[in-house]
């Protein structure tokens, strides 16, 4: 997702375009080779940097080595997951497989938009055995596994840059109303993740409240978590309200709206609070470094969202092609190259993707005197009989955003998707929140213009000398 607005208008083009091409339906080419079209986010899939042969390349050539059969990929990207929805809306059977997001994936299976896989297991063999076990229990118990396999997940929370924001300070919602780093936050320009965030500073007491009873012990995981997702999905009015309000005076407070630029103007020092996914924290983090500055991440104490992008299959698709390419993503070493140029966390876990963990620079040596075990068997499973530990002695930097310990995501919970009606309301509180102080500047704007207006008068009737007896041409008055 690179600079949003050019992008949305590349996208409406790109999906416009490449549904008139599509919408015969039509599975092979003139030459007669299969096609497979796919529709990702922008920037999501490997890329060969020094080649610039993708992901998507290896699979054509893996998929004619294996089957001797000529293999296309038509490879589109998208804007956000609302054109992504209506394309499909308005060009049903554009797509064999996509990759939207937890929300819009349970809205496209709530109204009958995907396809089943008719067995996982058979399949996408790779993404049955390699699998997160945290994700496909996850799916199971949502209800997705007969339709979505997951793609990429993480947190969000804020990227910070701690020399001049605390940890503690980071570490709560309220911080993006904080008058102390006026101009110097950032929201998202998502309606549907900044929303979970004004749903957080409207409830934010009640928030921490239950936060402390779970800490204690007196409110069970089960609770706790049963209360995140109600809390974090309300869409009563008198909550809609409320966000509006908090919304308002957190975009009155920040440096700026914005889905990709976020990251970018933290490593260069324009915004010291980034509100972020963080596979985007992750980027930030990295390349922050190169420049000799350390930036952080926090996943607020209030509780956050778990995320995931999943792939798809939408009525009409090719869905021996599509499994095919899913199981090709979902080899290890594909997965890890796929981290490795994203940035972002792959639902893919196993030996392989732990082992390329503790080769990283996120990781230290159990020895290190400040090193500190995290335990992340919940993610990865046993690796040989034995719990999933790596040890780090930066709590607060990138192991954490790629692979949040589990106090963290006991803390975390889904976004849900909102019907029509509710969608409506939330869009149009969205567009008020968005839209500002609009007739305060339109005011400013119209009195420029009366006030231009009055001086272009007054230099007109100044030369027709209504202000003083007119010299004639030659002379000069004296005064």
């Amino acid at each position: 997702m690179k600079k949003f607005i050019c992008l949305l208008l590349t996208a409406m083009l790109t999906l416009t375009c490449l549904s008139a091409l599509t919408a015969c339906g039509q599975k092979k080419t003139a030459g007669g080779e299969l096609v497979l079209r796919i529709c990702n986010c922008e920037d999501y899939i490997y890329v060969d940097e020094e080649t610039d042969k993708t992901l998507v390349d290896e699979f054509e050539e893996a998929y004619e080595k294996a089957t001797g059969l000529d293999i296309t990929v038509e490879y589109s990207t998208y804007g956000t997951n609302e054109i992504l929805y209506n394309n499909l809306k308005i060009n049903p059977g554009s797509y064999d497989l996509v990759c939207p997001s937890d929300y819009m994936i349970q809205k496209m299976i709530n109204e009958n938009m995907l396809e089943k896989f008719d067995d996982v297991k058979n399949d996408v063999p790779n993404y049955f055995e390699y699998a997160s076990p945290y994700l496909t229990d996850l799916f199971d118990e949502n209800d997705w596994t007969d339709y979505a396999v997951a793609y990429m997940w993480g947190t969000m929370g804020y990227v910070y840059n701690p020399k001049y924001v605390s940890h503690e300070e980071a570490s709560t919602w309220q911080v993006s109303l904080n008058e102390k780093f006026a101009n110097k936050t950032t929201l998202k320009d998502s309606v549907r993740d900044t929303y979970f965030l004004g749903v957080a500073l409207a409830k934010l007491e009640e928030l921490r409240a239950k936060n402390e009873e779970f800490t204690k012990g007196t409110l069970t995981k089960e609770e706790y978590a049963d209360y995140l997702v109600k809390a974090y999905n309300d869409t009563s009015e008198k909550t809609i309200a409320e966000v509006e309000k908090q919304l308002k005076a957190a975009k009155k407070n920040s440096f700026s709206l914005e889905v990709d630029e976020g990251k970018g103007d933290m490593v260069k020092g324009n915004v010291w609070l980034n509100f972020a996914w963080s596979g985007d924290a992750v980027y930030a983090m990295d390349d922050a470094e190169g420049l000799d500055t350390i930036l952080c991440y926090s996943v607020p104490k209030e509780g956050s969202n778990v995320w995931f992008d999943g792939w798809v299959m939408p009525k009409g698709a090719n869905k021996k092609l599509a499994a095919a390419f899913l199981d090709f993503i979902s080899d290890p070493e594909n997965a890890c190259k796929n981290m490795d140029y994203i940035g972002y966390t792959s639902s893919i876990a196993g030996e392989t993707v732990f082992e390329r963990l503790q080769e990283s620079d996120y990781v230290c040596d159990e020895t290190d005197k400040d090193a500190m075990p995290v335990d992340l068997t919940y993610f990865f499973g046993e690796i040989n009989g034995e719990p999933a530990i790596v040890y780090t002695n930066e709590l607060n930097r990138q192991l954490l955003a790629q692979y949040p310990s589990q106090d963290i995501i006991a803390r975390c919970t889904i976004m849900e998707y909102f019907d029509d009606k509710t969608n409506d309301r939330v869009n149009a509180m969205w567009n008020r929140v968005k839209a500002g102080n609009i007739w305060l500047y339109v005011g400013i704007i119209g009195g420029i213009v009366v006030v231009a207006a009055v001086a272009v008068v007054f230099i007109v009737l100044a030369k027709k000398g209504v202000f003083g007896k007119k010299v004639k041409k030659g002379y000069t008055r004296v005064e």
